[in-house]
């Protein structure tokens, strides 16, 4: 794509949140400034403005679908509503303002949090994930308003705090508080695909416990470091093994992957420069485990616990702790609008592609808790939650139009 035919509206935008620190570091976030900015562009639009923060939902600190171990001061989604003629669909387009942090630090396209555009692409940390996705929505609102165009039904516009840690918890309280419609699309990378479907994510820390200290006196000590590398070994194996009894869904039939087994974090010892010289006292290790929404909780956590205590050669050194909570694989069921979305995406792509989502998210939230049916869609990027991440303008700007297109029939 030459760089003269770049949205440069759409491209300005996504560089302005993008540039815009605004990490999720439990239990803090640091969403605010960009909330704000989000603020004042749906302002600018003429749109009715709200704010609302998790806490605010009655009955918050009793409710188990939140997360209680993180800090909400100055943290509030913001909904932007335009408010149709009446009797028309109403429609939800919603995406996160958080960020994952910055590290690792061996960014070497752009620093974090100055983006740049190089090659077709914008470099920088939120870049697909996803800022481009929120970048779209306001830009394709912003063009109808100049177009004159008077939606029939309300479209409701958000940006979320706390979807990044196995957050939702922004998600969540704007379903609750009644900021619902007929239907929803969620705005992450998903390359263009369409996805009424996601997994889900289990996350888990695994310890295997020793005894610190150095073997001078003919003391006999266990390394925690050879028992956790018996423990990866088994970790790989129960993936493998899974793999094979596991009912692939049809929508993943096509997916360029299965759900896998990601190790997230892996630690031994005192690693403090200069710290101490002994066999470690204990060795750790976190993963994310991927589930199809045929799977339950239940059901993926009984197996994964069964597998490791009856193959690990030593589980009374083991211990094994849910990290966060479950993140919720979802499908959606409708039949009016995921075909209109496919539709008005193929004029751009050739032909749509309607299937799951490789990643979890929180399309739970809007069907279990706003009752709506809804999809994720967004543009192609990669590098997500890593160094160099980046986002693919010309499929932003497919996906700025086919918004578009879809609003004017869906919602007109």
């Amino acid at each position: 794509m030459d760089k003269k035919s770049y949205d440069t509206q759409l491209v300005r935008l996504t560089q302005s949140l993008v540039n815009i620190e605004t990490e999720n570091r439990p239990p803090d976030g640091h969403e605010k400034e960009g909330q704000e900015y989000v603020k004042r562009y749906l302002l600018g639009l003429g749109m009715e403005v709200t704010e609302l923060s998790p806490p605010e939902v009655p009955g918050f600190e009793q409710n188990e679908a939140f997360l209680h171990d993180r800090n909400y001061e100055g943290r509030s989604n913001v909904i932007g509503i335009w408010k149709g003629s009446g009797g028309g669909r109403s429609l939800l387009l919603t995406g996160h303002m958080d960020v994952a942090p910055k590290e690792p630090m061996n960014w070497t396209v752009c620093e974090p949090y100055e983006s740049v555009v190089k090659e077709g692409r914008i470099y920088g940390r939120g870049s697909a994930d996803m800022k481009a996705g929120l970048a779209c929505a306001l830009t394709a609102l912003r063009e109808l308003r100049e177009s004159g165009f008077v939606p029939k039904g309300d479209i409701l516009f958000e940006s979320v705090v706390d979807e990044e840690c196995a957050g939702a918890s922004g998600t969540l309280a704007s379903r609750m508080m009644g900021h619902n419609a007929d239907y929803g699309i969620i705005l992450e990378p998903t390359g263009l695909a369409i996805c009424p479907a996601c997994v889900g994510s289990l996350l888990f820390r695994l310890t295997v416990k020793g005894i610190a200290g150095m073997p001078y006196t003919g003391e006999e000590i266990s390394n925690t470091v050879y028992d956790m590398n018996d423990l990866i070994t088994v970790l790989r194996e129960y993936d493998r093994e899974r793999m094979k009894i596991l009912e692939k869904p049809e929508l993943w039939k096509e997916t360029p992957q299965d759900p896998q087994l990601v190790v997230t974090k892996l630690k031994a010892g005192d690693i403090t420069p200069g710290g101490q010289l002994s066999a470690p006292i204990d060795a750790w290790i976190e993963i994310v485990i991927q589930t199809y929404p045929n799977e339950t909780e239940r059901e993926a956590t009984d197996y994964f616990l069964d597998y490791i205590n009856s193959h690990y050669k030593k589980p009374e050194i083991l211990e094994i702790r849910q990290v966060y909570h479950y993140c919720k694989a979802a499908q959606s069921e409708d039949s009016l609008a995921l075909p209109l979305l496919a539709e008005k995406a193929a004029r751009y792509t050739g032909k749509a592609k309607v299937c799951g989502a490789m990643f979890s998210c929180d399309l739970f939230a809007l069907k279990e808790y706003g009752n709506m049916p809804a999809a994720v869609f967004g543009p192609a990027g990669e590098k997500l939650h890593g160094p160099d991440e980046w986002v693919d303008i010309e499929s932003m700007t497919i996906v700025k139009n086919t918004l578009i297109d879809f609003i004017k029939e869906w919602c007109g």
